[in-house]
């Protein structure tokens, strides 16, 4: 304080106070950002935790590969996903938050037809599949109980309604065939197989199902619908598509097989009473005549949300006769941040808590949105966000966009950046809102509740009347290429065979036409609504949830794990809102409804007998609800669940790792590879220092060149973070290449590697790179895994920052010591033991050995950077020294922006510098320093374009990486003081 301060009037000793004890404010910590897959969370997005806790929370555990188990139901978890193992690394030491951004499928918008994200069977099924398909396809067995079928007469055979039971997924040069007897009274004794026939099941109640390969030959396998019995169907079949890969890719040539068993619809059999009684089943094509890439075969497409259909409004009009669900009011639908097939395998929404205005002064009401685990029961709610007290007002705090969020990010392929719309933060971690236009405006009636939701979108039943295919509303009459079903050259049963004939179904004879037809009908899934208040037991019928019901029976309080499957992505070009379209879905989708049954409660009623609340599609236009909206809601009938549909991750689920190497090869583009637009993308996400703060990029397990080229380049233009990259062929794991012998998975030598480095040419102090790979013990498994070493570098530098400072070398005994916990998890093995001479050939070539002693154990034995030119930055330390203080002093800077350009700016920014740089010097990062702002630096000239000029030198501390000692042997005679 100045003197010119005090005021003195008369004589005294003025005493003033200034408090210089406050403590200053810690460096602003910058962590890393690491890219990989993992089990869930937002994706394509950076995310920031601060703690290992919160990773798994958000994105899950580690995965060590190998998972084995349901695959393609389940989930692929066949290969290890390295980034997770690199977060919990850095995260155990707890330095600094850490950004994940998690991998999901992503194609480039100008793709070439190679570039297509996804999956596809090697061939797609045709019209003129016949008995023995040889080229690929989605295969459904539609089943039906026998006596549900009519006698042959007139010339008719009805074979009733039948239901698809499964699919199987098969590749070229594969087949999936239904073998027994041809079905009819009497059966007909002749054993046959083939697409196309209506055979019976056996006296046990089990189809067989003949598969063939080119490699196994042809094998009948029996099988039921029991999920209880040794004989069940996903216990029978294979479920691991990437056994469908080239013979000895990644598995022995003798485990190869040309087919895999897909989705299957348990809940809907039980339903349908077709589980373990006598019936019978023909396996047709799955697909789309008119158009062959909308085939359940083709998936091939970035990744897409899953995502609710629209919750829509009551009924206000009291027109019950003329009421028709499909015509309500749209209010809102939900759809996924980033989670892709996870929401729909795992989440379901619930609507709870309905309230009509209580208010004179505004007629909206209330109520909540609960995210629910999708394995819950309504007897045993499991809860994973709630939001409670939402109301349709726009203009109102509670509004449900605002309370939950409705912004999204979009990659923008013109400017490589993702860009954000919407006008409310996200407070869910799982979905946003979409609100339809005319709720958001304020322009619907206040008066309107989510009272219901358009089901999810499902193929056409098929139903064959007379001597037409018709729809499956059954009101028209469309040509065969409306149907999601290829026919067959020929429909077989008992001693008589059905011939296509244009739109007509012949039967007769095998070889003859004679006039007649085939009636019935084929039947898609649809999950279980509830039916009464009373399933399940509830102890008080209000607590029940109409709507999508996930038990395996209707009256049972256990989850059935098949519920997830009708609810998928039919198949690639499926549309965003197939809703917007009407009740028929687009000429590109044809054979697809935009929606399955749209459900509301609406249509519930009292059972007047039994005094039991019960749900009847139709009820309130047939004037037998309950009425009005509020009668329902004063009886405490107030919630409903919905499902989530749709989510696809975009991966090529047919190899163990979508994004492996070898897969990638070394031409790989944005537009001719998914695998290698997805990683590209995601770096490129974060490449914009405004947008993401690190100081430390990886993306474990990578390879590739030219991405790994890209990563040190976004670093360098950055010029704030340090490029962790892995060298190729340095260890070959299982998920990238089969090999029989263990020693080949040794895919170079020191010698080589450094000349493969040598010849990339690259000269940057933002990268580095480590040499071998290393052995690490999955500790929620116990297995051991081989892991690239970038992954256990993460937790080096981590517990390296912790002991010391983030400017002391990441290497030696004190801080790289992997076998004493340096890399944050455990450390057991080299894929190669270095010797001291390849040790020094690879660090002449800027790969930092990782040394493995006898005695010390495995130890970080080199902290160079990718730069040739030797200077103080061709270290780790002095680049990650210098690259804090640019990133601290910029932070610094920032509080004299738009400040008055004069002596007393320049003297705070000085205040600002010099004591941290200081600091700095106290703590060993660097030996001396000098900060120069005066009018040398800062001209009149420069003043004029606003620019304020300052050079701060620095002499970095230099860490002791040779120690040179002479051992002078002296005669016993000698002084040690001459």
């Amino acid at each position: 304080m100045s003197v010119k301060n005090f005021k003195f009037v008369s004589p005294g000793v003025f005493i003033n106070e200034i408090d210089n004890s406050f403590i200053p404010k810690s460096a602003v910590t910058i962590g890393p950002v690491v890219i990989g897959r993992a089990q869930r969370g937002l994706a394509m997005q950076p995310v920031t935790v601060e703690s290992y806790s919160d990773f798994v929370t958000m994105f899950g555990d580690t995965v060590p590969g190998n998972g084995g188990g349901d695959i393609y139901r389940d989930g692929n978890y066949q290969s290890p996903m390295y980034g997770t193992y690199a977060a919990k690394a850095f995260l155990r030491a707890n330095v600094a938050p850490l950004t994940y951004v998690r991998l999901l499928g992503t194609e480039n918008a100008n793709k070439t037809t190679a570039g297509a994200a996804g999956w596809e069977t090697t061939d797609d099924p045709g019209s003129d599949i016949s008995g023995t398909p040889t080229n690929g396809g989605a295969y459904g067995l539609f089943v039906n109980v026998s006596s549900s079928t009519s006698a042959q007469s007139s010339g008719v055979f009805d074979f009733g309604t039948a239901s698809l039971a499964a699919i199987w997924y098969v590749d070229q040069e594969g087949s999936v065939r239904l073998s027994g007897s041809l079905f009819h009274t009497p059966v007909n004794t002749n054993l046959t197989s083939g697409v196309g026939y209506v055979l019976q099941n056996d006296s046990d109640y089990l189809f067989t199902v003949t598969v063939s390969s080119s490699l196994q030959g042809e094998r009948d396998i029996k099988f039921g619908f029991d999920d209880s019995s040794e004989t069940f169907i996903r216990k029978r079949f294979n479920t691991n598509p990437q056994l469908c890969a080239t013979a000895g890719a990644f598995y022995p040539s003798a485990s190869a097989v040309r087919y895999w068993l897909g989705e299957t619809f348990e809940q809907d059999l039980r339903d349908s009473s077709l589980v373990g009684v006598d019936s019978y089943g023909v396996i047709l094509p799955l697909g789309t005549n008119a158009n062959a890439a909308a085939g359940a075969h083709s998936m091939r497409r970035s990744s897409m949300e899953g995502r609710t259909s629209w919750f829509i409004g009551q009924d206000l009009s009291g027109q019950t006769g003329s009421y028709r669900p499909e015509s309500m009011q749209k209010l809102f639908r939900l759809i996924g941040r980033g989670h892709g097939e996870w929401l729909h395998k795992n989440c379901k929404v619930s609507i709870e808590k309905l309230r009509q205005s209580n208010t004179t002064t505004s007629d909206y009401g209330t109520f909540s949105l609960v995210l629910r685990q999708l394995s819950d029961t309504d007897n045993k709610v499991v809860v994973l966000e709630r939001f409670d007290n939402l109301t349709l007002d726009p203009t109102a705090p509670n509004f449900v966009a605002r309370k939950i969020g409705d912004k999204y990010l979009s990659w923008n392929t013109s400017e490589d950046r993702l860009k954000e719309y919407g006008d409310y933060n996200n407070l869910s971690r799982f979905v946003r809102v979409e609100m339809n236009a005319d709720v958001e405006a304020g322009a619907t009636d206040a008066q309107l509740l989510p009272f219901g939701y358009f089901g999810p979108p499902k193929p056409k039943d098929l139903h064959l009347s007379g001597t037409q295919p018709g729809s499956g509303t059954g009101t028209t009459d469309p040509a065969l290429d409306s149907s999601f079903i290829y026919y067959p050259a020929q429909l077989a049963y008992a001693n008589t065979t059905a011939v296509l004939s244009g739109s007509t179904l012949h039967r007769g004879p095998a070889g003859t036409n004679v006039s007649g037809s085939l009636t019935g009908s084929l039947k898609f899934p649809q999950v279980r609504l509830r039916t009464s208040a009373s399933d399940g037991g509830l102890s008080d019928p209000t607590k029940a949830y109409f709507g999508m019901q996930t038990t395996r029976t209707a009256t049972s309080t256990t989850h059935d794990p098949s519920v997830a499957d009708p609810h998928r992505l039919w198949f690639g070009s499926f549309p965003d809102d197939p809703t917007t379209y009407g009740s028929q879905a687009p000429s590109a989708l044809s054979g697809v409804l935009a929606w399955g049954y749209v459900f509301s409660m609406d249509d519930i009623k009292l059972d007047g007998l039994t005094n039991v609340y019960n749900y009847a599609s139709g009820a309130r236009s047939g004037g037998t609800s309950v009425g009005a909206y509020t009668t329902l809601l004063n009886a405490g009938y107030d919630s409903f669940t919905a499902p989530f549909w749709g989510g696809f991750d975009g991966w090529n689920i047919l190899v163990p790792d979508p994004l492996y190497n070898v897969g990638m090869g070394t031409s790989a583009t944005v537009l001719n590879s998914a695998p290698y637009n997805t990683i590209k993308q995601a770096i490129d996400t974060v490449a914009d220092p405004e947008y993401v703060n690190m100081n430390l990029l990886n993306v474990p397990g990578l390879t590739n060149d030219s991405l790994t080229a890209h990563m040190i380049n976004v670093c360098e233009e950055r010029a704030d973070a340090l490029a962790l990259i892995d060298l190729a062929n340095i260890y070959i794991p299982s998920h990238e290449r089969y090999y029989s012998d263990k020693s080949d998975r040794i895919g170079t030598t020191p010698t080589q590697a450094s000349n493969n480095l040598r010849d990339r040419r690259i000269d940057s102090s933002y990268g580095c790179t480590f040499y071998p790979w290393i052995q690490t013990r999955d500790e929620m498994t116990g297995r051991l895994l081989w892991i690239p070493p970038s992954v256990a570098m993460m937790g080096v530098l981590a517990s390296s920052e912790r002991k010391s400072e983030i400017w002391f070398a990441p290497a030696g005994f004190n801080r790289g010591g992997l076998s004493e916990g340096a890399a944050g998890i455990p450390v057991t093995g080299v894929t190669e033991r270095l010797t001291s001479k390849s040790r020094d050939l690879l660090y002449e070539q800027r790969i930092n050995p990782i040394a493995s002693f006898p005695s010390s154990g495995i130890v970080v034995f080199g902290q160079k950077t990718l730069q040739e030119r030797q200077s103080a930055l061709d270290r780790i330390n002095v680049r990650r020294l210098v690259i804090y203080l640019k990133k601290q002093i910029s932070i610094l800077s920032t509080q004299i922006l738009f400040e008055q350009n004069v002596q007393a700016t320049w003297n705070r920014f000085k205040s600002l510098i010099e004591p941290f740089l200081a600091n700095v010097k106290t703590r060993f990062g660097i030996t001396d320093y000098r900060l120069i702002l005066d009018e040398s630096t800062t001209t009149p000239d420069l003043i004029d374009q606003n620019i304020l000029y300052a050079k701060i030198m620095i002499k970095p501390a230099r860490a002791i990486e040779f120690i040179a000692i002479d051992f002078v042997i002296a005669s016993t005679g000698a002084s040690f003081d001459d």
